[in-house]
């Protein structure tokens, strides 16, 4: 594996030295205060005689701590000593992480900064923070990596040094703003951008920061699903002639938010912060953004069970009593998908759709068969059957309401905030934790899929030892450790993760789980531009796209359009329509044609984790773009396709310069609107390209790409 752990002295100083392909942080004890060193994409590590300058910049005048923690009002940013620094095996095999143990001199704490390797250019960042004391300890804010991310000083600055970074983010708290990929201008001073709806979407805490003066990209994500804010400051301190006065610096905190305090820490416990990722990069965008999946694939997302890598999907809330979902599996399967989901509406004593008896999860007598009828007409169409939860929520007429009322989340005293379980109770836990686990392996399910569709924004509290507490930390502490046991005890169950859409496709959330939902949101052009942007951040196949999960969805494309979104997420059809429709009408036959095509050709390339190339970066979904273009490759170059989405009438033709083929190698194209095929160069593919001519708004070209043996 390409990496390396170093502890050394650098004069007077501990340092500890982190090598991951191209990536270098070093970091040492100076001033009783942990601080960073220095960045370097190249993989050069400093030689020591410059190790020993660096930073260069004073702790009292800049914020160079590499975490940051506050505890019992007090900032724990100097004041440590070096206990011990270590190697270990990292959680996830083929990793390897540094402890670097300080304990603290004037708080009875200990901590352990613990950075994880994986051999690609990105790290992960914890911290374990103990309780050495006798008495709780309060957790008001944490960052679990922080600090200074690049630095010049005046001597070394370019001429031009006018807006040096900019920021690329998700812009979107609402539902349906999922994938508004965007980027701004830094300005000199604080940038800060959080979420504050109770959960970590519907935008997420992921950024790329592009510097303007070297060139190099730099990614940051929070592995956190409830608030959180992330700031960026750029140096405003500038002399007489409007000159930087101390240089060009830029430096970063987040972490998880809410109410101080957001963590109660008993004597003699340990709690784990969520994980900080990052790294630094000097590659294109679209090499950042593959090197990312790929850190994501080895330490974050977990893989897929085998036999479940990727299939399509019908999905149906059960709208009504009777034997109305029975026909709605035979129409899946008549279809050719080759998974069917009972979504939500199978529970309680009596029918009450989707929402009234959340956590009552006992099968409905008003379903004839009830979910084994279902799950035995999937597998005898040869069909993975799955299931839907939202094991978090508390229907207004369920009897888990109205038996326990006191589960539910309050705050102000005991002023209800939510229907939902308050996970930092225990009572409430422990029926949560057991419900999910019995549901699952009671209805033997090949894949599940969870729900969260409310908005708690700062949250429930507890009193705890003459603390408020928040209930976040808690609650997901517990919706975690509920599903790293789903995963531990019943391995070949696939994983979705739904939140009202997109509202938790945060990395705490998809280490727990296979895939996520894209978003509610799913008519075109937003059903496209969202994958478009959330593909910056996530691997095309841990996304999936509810098709015609809006009423009115497929009068917004024609049909072509309409369907080929599907081809660039897992898709999962929220049915077909009229139960009583001809199904042999051109409406039937085309669906049919692209849900073969996904299984032939698009889901095998999906499956084998492409790469994506990102031909309208940044469009976000709502910046006037004539086109939405994606491409996604396979590692090997040997086959891929492009979908060319026009969004406007007056786009133009379009010059598409295939970048995931081997310029060596002869190709077969087709371009599927005509069923043309020709046989071109991969030379001149990538350069010459292919001229998409223009059509009229909310249509489409897909070309597909194999390689010729």
């Amino acid at each position: 594996m390409n990496t390396e752990i170093s502890f050394q002295k650098s004069g007077p100083r501990d340092t500890a030295r982190y090598v991951s392909a191209t990536t270098v942080c070093e970091e040492a004890l100076q001033d009783s205060r942990w601080i960073g060193l220095y960045w370097s994409a190249s993989g050069q590590v400093q030689r020591e005689n410059v190790v020993t300058g660096l930073p260069g910049l004073k702790p009292l005048e800049f914020p160079l701590h590499a975490f940051e923690l506050e505890i019992d009002g007090q900032d724990l940013r100097n004041q440590w000593e070096l206990v011990s620094s270590t190697e270990r095996p990292g959680l996830r095999a083929g990793t390897r992480e540094a402890v670097v143990e300080l304990r603290h001199l004037v708080r009875p704490v200990t901590v352990k900064v613990i950075t994880c390797l994986d051999g690609t250019p990105f790290m992960a960042r914890r911290l374990e923070i103990t309780n050495t004391g006798t008495a709780p300890a309060a957790l008001s804010r944490v960052s679990p990596w922080a600090g200074m991310l690049w630095n010049w000083t005046w001597g070394e600055l370019p001429e031009d040094i006018s807006e040096p970074f900019t920021l690329g983010f998700f812009d979107g708290l609402r539902q349906g703003s999922e994938g508004n990929f965007r980027w701004e201008n830094l300005p000199a001073g604080t940038r800060r951008v959080e979420a504050t709806n109770g959960h970590s979407g519907f935008g997420n805490p992921f950024f790329m920061i592009r510097n303007r003066i070297s060139g190099e990209i730099a990614v940051v994500s929070l592995a956190w699903s409830g608030n959180w804010s992330a700031e960026f400051w750029h140096d405003p301190f500038r002399d007489l002639s409007n000159q930087p006065a101390r240089g060009i610096n830029l430096g970063f905190r987040m972490g998880p938010t809410g109410p101080a305090p957001q963590r109660v820490i008993e004597p003699g416990e340990t709690i784990v912060t969520p994980e900080t990722h990052l790294g630094i990069l000097h590659e294109s965008e679209d090499a950042v953004i593959a090197a990312w999946h790929q850190h994501l694939r080895t330490s974050v997302i977990p893989a897929r069970p085998p036999g479940k890598e990727l299939y399509s999907i019908v999905g149906r809330v059960v709208e009504e009593p009777g034997p109305w979902i029975l026909k709605e599996i035979e129409i899946a399967a008549e279809m050719g998908a080759q998974a069917f989901m009972v979504d939500a509406g199978w529970y309680g004593d009596e029918f009450g759709g989707w929402w009234d008896r959340r956590g009552d999860w006992q099968v409905g007598s008003w379903m004839p068969g009830g979910l084994k009828g279902c799950r035995d007409l999937c597998h005898k169409h040869g069909m993975l059957f799955g299931l839907w939860m939202e094991p978090e929520a508390v229907g207004p007429k369920s009897k888990v309401l109205q038996e326990h009322p006191e589960w539910l989340m309050r705050s102000d005293g005991n002023r209800v905030i939510a229907q939902l379980l308050d996970l930092a109770n225990p009572e409430a836990a422990a029926f949560f934790q057991r419900e999910v686990v019995r549901v699952v392996r009671e209805h033997q399910v090949d894949f599940f899929k969870i729900d969260y569709n409310v908005r708690i924004q700062e949250g429930g509290q507890h009193r705890r030892h003459g603390f408020s507490e928040s209930e976040h930390w808690r609650h997901y502490e517990t919706l975690y450790a509920t599903f790293d046991q789903v995963r531990r005890e019943m391995p070949e169950v696939a994983l979705e993760n739904c939140a009202s859409g997109g509202g938790r496709n945060d990395l705490g959330m998809m280490s727990r789980f296979h895939y996520a939902c894209e978003s509610d949101y799913s008519m075109f052009p937003r059903s496209i531009r969202a994958i478009n942007g959330l593909t910056m951040f996530l691997p095309p196949e841990s996304l999936c796209y509810y098709h015609n999960h809006m009423a009115l969805a497929h009068q917004r494309a024609d049909l072509d359009t309409h369907l080929r979104v599907t081809l660039f997420a897992q898709p999962i059809f929220v049915g077909f329509g009229a139960q009583d429709a001809d199904r042999s009408t051109p409406y039937f036959e085309k669906t049919k044609r692209y849900i073969k095509l996904a299984k032939d050709f698009t889901s095998p390339i999906l499956a084998a984790k492409p790469v994506v190339y990102h031909h309208t970066p940044g469009i976000g979904l709502y910046a006037p773009a004539p086109w939405c273009v994606l491409e996604y490759g396979a590692e090997d170059r040997s086959r891929g396709y492009v979908g060319l989405f026009q969004l406007e009438s007056q786009a133009g033709d379009f010059r598409l310069r295939l970048r995931g083929v081997d310029g060596a190698a002869q190709y077969r194209v087709t371009l599927d609107n005509h069923q043309e095929i020709v046989r071109i160069s991969g030379h001149e593919l990538r350069h010459q390209g292919l001229l998409i001519p223009a059509g009229s708004a909310m249509t489409s070209e897909l070309v597909l790409y194999e390689r010729e043996t």
